[in-house]
């Protein structure tokens, strides 16, 4: 499976392309919610990070995992730096030297590609689970809706109705806070963003 329009479309049933652009819309929302929750990037990409005035010996760069680091140098004086080591897991950079920080330029760039080729399969159900919380409100013929209130309250004995207790008004499942489905933010604690 994939976290990509062709395989919204099968998962809700679509076959023309009529809420291609809605459905596009959600899959990009559901990534961008769990990035700022992470406070990170995901997707695979080639990009410059900008760090100002930096006050550290280590850099956290937003996209990772790191698959190269480009270049790094001193914005100020385009001079490269070279005395670094790179956490590709983490996406971190350790500068060699302990004072770097107080000798350093003012900007530091790094060009760089990183995040995933591939999501892992619990990033990516977790994604899908925000999606699903995210659809039934983007369409107006729905999608599935999340389930509202909490336990079961009671089956019928034929099991054709089931009641739930939708006493606490609110949608089971789905932080208050965040507006994240639950199982989505347990997922997501995983992938956080490494602090320097």
């Amino acid at each position: 499976m994939a976290f990509d329009l062709s395989t919204a479309k099968t998962r809700l049933g679509i076959l023309d392309t009529t809420q291609d652009a809605l459905l596009q819309i959600g899959l990009d929302t559901a990534i961008a919610l769990a990035e700022n929750y992470c406070k990170r990037l995901f997707p695979y990409g080639s990009e410059v990070a900008h760090f100002y005035y930096p006050t550290a010996e280590t850099l956290s760069l937003p996209r990772y995992p790191v698959e190269q680091v480009a270049s790094i140098t001193g914005a100020k004086s385009g001079a490269p730096i070279s005395d670094y080591k790179v956490d590709k897991s983490a996406g971190l950079i350790e500068f060699g030297r302990h004072d770097y920080y107080h000798r350093g330029p003012n900007q530091i760039d790094v060009t760089y590609t990183g995040g995933y080729k591939t999501y892992p399969a619990d990033l990516e159900l977790a994604f899908w689970m925000i999606f699903d919380t995210l659809w039934p409100t983007l369409s107006s013929t729905g999608g599935a809706a999340p389930t509202t209130g909490g336990a079961v309250k009671s089956i019928s004995s034929d099991g054709a109705r089931i009641e739930y207790d939708v006493s606490g008004g609110s949608v089971a499942g789905v932080d208050s806070d965040t507006g994240l489905p639950t199982m989505s933010i347990n997922i997501l604690d995983n992938y956080v963003k490494e602090r320097a």
